[in-house]
C-alpha cells in the first residue's frame, strides 16, 4: 500500500497483529509525571489516581470552584445558580474530540455562580461553577 504525507509517497504493509501476538498478553506503558498534577473535577476520577484495593479517589470537595479536567466545549449546563445539587448529579457536558464528557457532583450543595455558558470554549483548568456551600 502506499501512503502520501506531505508530499512525500511511502510504501506501508500491513500485518495481522493477532498472529503475530497470539494469546500472549499486552503490557501497559509507563505513565510519565504525576497522576495529581493540575486540578481534579468534581466527580470526575483522576484515570491513575486510586486507593491500594483499586478503588477510585474521589475529587477533594473542599475547593468550592469546580474546574475543567480537560478542554472542549460546553455542549450543556444542567444546573443554574441558587439549584441544590446531590452526589453524582450531573452538572454540565464538556465536548472533547467529539465524544460528551458529563461532569457530575461530587459534592452536595449549592450552585452559586455558573461561568460558563453553553457553545462556551474553556480551557484546561477554567473555572466551570462554584457551590455556595
Amino acid at each position: 500500500m502506499r501512503v502520501q504525507v506531505d508530499g512525500e509517497t511511502f510504501t506501508v504493509g500491513v500485518e495481522d497483529v493477532h498472529a503475530a501476538v497470539g494469546d500472549a498478553a499486552v503490557q501497559a506503558m509507563p505513565v510519565t509525571g504525576s497522576p495529581t498534577d493540575g486540578p481534579i473535577a468534581a466527580g470526575a476520577h483522576h484515570p491513575l489516581k486510586s486507593h491500594s484495593d483499586g478503588a477510585p479517589v474521589e475529587a477533594a470537595a473542599a475547593d468550592p470552584v469546580l474546574k475543567a479536567p480537560l478542554p472542549g466545549v460546553i455542549k450543556s449546563i444542567a444546573v443554574q445558580p441558587g439549584q441544590r445539587v446531590a452526589v453524582g448529579d450531573e452538572l454540565l457536558v464538556i465536548e472533547a474530540m467529539k465524544m460528551d464528557n458529563v461532569i457530575r457532583a461530587s459534592r452536595a450543595g449549592a450552585v452559586s455562580t455558573v461561568y460558563v455558558t453553553e457553545a462556551g470554549r474553556v480551557a484546561y483548568g477554567d473555572p466551570l461553577l462554584e457551590f455556595a456551600d
